[in-house]
Parts: C-alpha cells; sequence; structure tokens
C-alpha cells in the first residue's frame, strides 16, 4: 500500500477510481492477476461514501428479472459464507420478511411473489402467525408476509477494507486524498488520470466513483449521465434489543423505494432505517428530528416494542442516485473506461461486480488468470465478542486478552492489527470501521484513549496527531 505523502506510481494497467465497497471489489479481483492496479480515492480512507451509509443487509432480490441488477444479486448471493470465511468478514445468512398490514399491502405481497419467484430466489408465502413464529416481536397487526431465508447481514465496512487489504496484499496500492481533476487521452482513449497529488499512466479506468461518477465520466470525455446524492438518516439500538431479533423486518416496498426496515446487525445493535432525502449535497450528515421521529414511527409499527430507550446514535449518509440501477460496461465513447457504478445494492452485488469486470478485461485479450502465489486469504485475529467462551483459548499473546473496548469487547490484539495491516487505520474512525472499536453503547467514551495511543504508536506520531476521522487531520496526512 502507498502511504499518505508518497509519490503515485508513474503507470499501472488498471487506475480504479473510488475506495467503496464496488471499487475494491474490483481492485481485489484484478491484483490476483498479473495485472498491475491502482486505486485513486479522494477521501481519507476506503468506505466514506455509500459503503458506510447502508443498513449491512445482502440482498438476495431486490430487482426482478430480466435485469442485470437481478443477474448480478443471484451471481453473488450464494457466496457469501465462502468469501466472508476467507476474508474474516462478519456474516449471518438470518433471513427477511417482508409485511403486509391490510388488503392493500396483501396485493403488494401478491405482485413482489411473482418477481421473486420469477427471479429464482428462494421465498415462501406466511401468515400472520407464521411471520410472527419467525419473528416474535413482530407486530400482531401483521397478517401477510413473505420471507426469503437468503437474505443476510454483513458488516459492509469491513466487508470494503477486507477487499481493499487483499488487492494490498496482492500489489495494489491505494492513494488517498487523490482527487481525480483529469485525464490525459490519445486517439479517444485515457492515457492517463490527473490527480491534485500527480498523474498516474494507465491502460485502462474503472470509474467506480459513486455520487461522482458521473462528472468523472464527462471528464474523460465518457458517456454523460447524472449522479446524484439521496441521503438517508438511521437510528442504532443497543445491543441488548438488537440481540432479540432474529430477521430483518420491511414493510411492502412502493415504486420508488424499498422502505424504512428493521436491521439486526452483526455486532448485535439493531438499524432503524434509512429514509431518502433528495436535493442533497453529498457530504451532508446531518441528521435532522422530523426525520428520525418518522423513522422511529414507522419502524415501531413493524416491531411495536422499539423504544427509543435503547438508541445509542443516529447518523446519516448519502448513497449515489441515478435513473440506471446498474452500470457496468466499457463506455460507448472511452473504449478503455470502465463504468461501474450501482444505486442501490453495491454490497450485495460486489463479488459479482469484481468477476465481472475481470471479464471485460478479458475479452479485450487480458490475460486475467489468477497468479499461483496470489493471497485468496486474510488470516483472523481472535475476537472476543464472536467467542462463545474465551477462557477456552489455551494459546494467546497478552494482547488477545486485554480488552481495550468494553462495549464490543475489542482486544489490544485487534487494534494493533487494524492500525498495523497493509491498509492501516490512521484514525480514530478508522480504528472502528476495521474492528469496531469505539462503536458501541459509550461512543468511545471509555476506549478513546487506548485507541487513540496504539494507532499514534504505531504510525510513530504524537497522541495529538491522530484525528477522529478521515476528514479531521487523521494520521500520516500528506
Amino acid at each position: 500500500m502507498t502511504r499518505p505523502g508518497e509519490r503515485l506510481p508513474a503507470a499501472v494497467d488498471v487506475v480504479v477510481i473510488g475506495a467503496g465497497v464496488i471499487g475494491c471489489a474490483i481492485a481485489a479481483e484484478i491484483a490476483q492477476t498479473r495485472l498491475s492496479v491502482c486505486v485513486l480515492e479522494a477521501a481519507g480512507d476506503v468506505a466514506e461514501g455509500a459503503s458506510k451509509a447502508n443498513a449491512g443487509i445482502t440482498s438476495s432480490f431486490y430487482a426482478p428479472p430480466p435485469s442485470l441488477e437481478c443477474d448480478l444479486l443471484n451471481e453473488s448471493n450464494g457466496g457469501w459464507e465462502e468469501l466472508c470465511g476467507r476474508l474474516g468478514v462478519p456474516y449471518r445468512r438470518i433471513g427477511a420478511l417482508t409485511v403486509a398490514f391490510d388488503a392493500e399491502g396483501v396485493a403488494g405481497l401478491d405482485r413482489l411473489e411473482k418477481q421473486v419467484r420469477a427471479a429464482g430466489v428462494a421465498v415462501e408465502r406466511l401468515t400472520g402467525e407464521g411471520a410472527r413464529a419467525q419473528e416474535p416481536l413482530l407486530s400482531d397487526a401483521c397478517i401477510d408476509a413473505l420471507g426469503y431465508p437468503d437474505e443476510g447481514i454483513i458488516d459492509p465496512v469491513r466487508l470494503t477494507w477486507a477487499y481493499a487489504e487483499l488487492a494490498a496484499r496482492n500489489g495494489a496500492t491505494f492513494h488517498f486524498r487523490a482527487p481525480v481533476v483529469g485525464f490525459d487521452a490519445e486517439d479517444g482513449q485515457v492515457t492517463a488520470v490527473r490527480t491534485d497529488r500527480g498523474v498516474v499512466g494507465c491502460r485502462y479506468v474503472v470509474n467506480a466513483a459513486g455520487v461522482r461518477s458521473g462528472e468523472l465520466s464527462a471528464l474523460a470525455g465518457g458517456e454523460e449521465f447524472e449522479m446524484w446524492a439521496r441521503k438517508g438518516q438511521y437510528w442504532i439500538l443497543d445491543r441488548d434489543f438488537g440481540e432479540r431479533m432474529s430477521r430483518i423486518v420491511l414493510p411492502v416496498p412502493t415504486a420508488t423505494t424499498r422502505g424504512i426496515e428493521v436491521a439486526p446487525t452483526t455486532n448485535g445493535s439493531v438499524l432503524l432505517g434509512p429514509d431518502a432525502e433528495e436535493g442533497v449535497e453529498a457530504e451532508d450528515r446531518g441528521t435532522a428530528a422530523t426525520n428520525l421521529g418518522r423513522i422511529f414511527e414507522e419502524t415501531r409499527r413493524l416491531i411495536p416494542s422499539i423504544s427509543l430507550d435503547r438508541a445509542i446514535k443516529t447518523y446519516a449518509g448519502s448513497r449515489p442516485a441515478a435513473e440506471e440501477a446498474v452500470r457496468l460496461r466499457f463506455d460507448e465513447e472511452v473504449p478503455n473506461l470502465i463504468q461501474a457504478g450501482n444505486r442501490s445494492t453495491g454490497v450485495s452485488t460486489s463479488p459479482a461486480f469484481g468477476r465481472r469486470v475481470l471479464a471485460l478485461l478479458g475479452e479485450r485479450g487480458e490475460s486475467t488468470r489468477p497468479r499461483e502465489d496470489r493471497v485468496t486469504h486474510l488470516e483472523r485475529t481472535p475476537r472476543l465478542l464472536l467467542e462463545a467462551d474465551p477462557t477456552e483459548r489455551r494459546e494467546r499473546r497478552i494482547e488477545e486478552d486485554t480488552v481495550i473496548c468494553v462495549c464490543e469487547q475489542v482486544t489490544a490484539a485487534e487494534i494493533s492489527a487494524a492500525v498495523s495491516c497493509a491498509v492501516p487505520a490512521r484514525s480514530v474512525e478508522g480504528v472502528r470501521k476495521r474492528c469496531r472499536a469505539t462503536g458501541g453503547r459509550c461512543q468511545g467514551s471509555v476506549c478513546m484513549a487506548g485507541v487513540i495511543l496504539l494507532t499514534a504508536n504505531a504510525h510513530g506520531v504524537a497522541p495529538g496527531e491522530v484525528g477522529m476521522g478521515p476528514g479531521t487531520g487523521s494520521v500520516g496526512r500528506g
């Protein structure tokens, strides 16, 4: 990995723009071949955009056939256990329920069930009683439901980092705070990508820039399309409530939205949200009492026992919106520019995105065979929170017994791994992304000092130089 402040490479085979979940998944696939790849990211770390502004659900169904989104979901969904096992990403296939409360909702379920079955996705029709047998917290007002046994929950930020870490260990370089400002071209093809930190020559460019992808396509002379930010707000409820839930619960979707949902997380908490607000700036992460109040009321209709007494945090983030749901192809105007974007299911389709971009390069005659010496697994650092009985482990280092973050049971060993890996954390937020420290009910009030000290020691700086997040003066800024 390139450290902040180091020079960009003179040239690579492939430049990937954007270190979100799609960009990192693509880089992870390319880096396992003999093609050279670098990733350019405007922010200071991976997963600073939509990849950390989602509910962490791996959808088995989202769009009806025939559609590219449906195909990508089908290609990705069956492999989550194997992929997350290799990369050490928290994942559970817990299933989901879409529930109806009246005749209009039942009619919506009828239409939805036909689409799901046409997509070849596992689904079962349930009575209200049958749905409550799967999720006892579900409202008594539910009269009908669809059950999706193959829906799962995942840590989307950890997934994004894991893709990046795998890519870096296979030779990819990551360059943060390197916003793309232009392109060089010759004979209609991009020959170099310009950033405010330097220029990188290339033979191919992958545009995985999320909200900025329309702007960058235009800069490269490619297809013109509009991308805009759609902000979503969330509540996070504490683990003592979240661990009582056994399913993801959703309302009947409308023509424009999947709806505000109740989603357990892999660390035991519960997310309420998101809503969808148009006409905002991509950097707008403010929350509003009116939005949060509406989210609370809509989710309480699904699960009446939801109480804000258990709330530990609210937050907001933007995701890219566009008329075209999924964009995965060579550009029609610039032959060596690959457009790679997803409006709603970036996490859920990321495995297929990586493989399909690699296939596109193969269609151009590039050798995409995996190297024999490639890295395919990331080693695991033992995590107390995921162990049934940590005392049963006999051989372990003192760092594995030293708990820094009490709420999330994160040890010094986990934090040390987060700040010393190939794509390391350089801020408090960076540590939280990789191992959950500071992400629990106290939001870092107990463990912040320990996290800062370990981060500072790893990067050879004073504790006062460790920022809260990539945008607030994080360690090693270039």
